[in-house]
């Protein structure tokens, strides 16, 4: 083998390994990349059965406000119209009270503006 072929095969083996070193490269990128799109997918999951847990939590919270409701007042279409209404967080300490529209009771008086106007919808519809 000449000089010239000796180098020639020299430089066909280093473009090879260069070649294979980019492969490689590129192998492990998408191994990497594939790997972070799983996790990611796991994670937008988790968010998912979370979120739906919440949802779940707060439609028990909304039914649990209607029995209470519906067990101190017995109206049924003013009790629905509450709970589905009002905000969760919205504490309603006598459902009496506010089915009497007693305004200037304490129980009536607590409830925000906004509360309060959705009270006296619900109300009015359920008469």
């Amino acid at each position: 083998m000449s000089r010239g072929e000796a180098v020639q095969a020299a430089m066909d083996i280093t473009r090879r390994q260069t070649c294979l070193a980019g492969v490689l490269a590129l192998v492990v990128a998408v191994v990497v990349s594939s790997d972070a799109l799983s996790q990611q997918s796991l994670q937008e999951l988790e968010s998912i059965r979370q979120f739906e847990q919440a949802l779940r939590a707060v439609d028990a919270i909304k039914h649990r406000k209607k029995i209470q409701c519906i067990l101190s007042i017995a109206n049924g279409s003013l009790c629905e119209c509450l709970s589905r209404k009002l905000p969760v967080s919205t504490y309603v300490r006598s459902y009496a009270a506010i089915a009497n529209q007693e305004k200037e009771r304490p129980e009536y008086e607590q409830l925000s503006a906004a509360d309060r106007t959705i009270v006296d919808q619900c109300v009015s519809n359920s008469r």
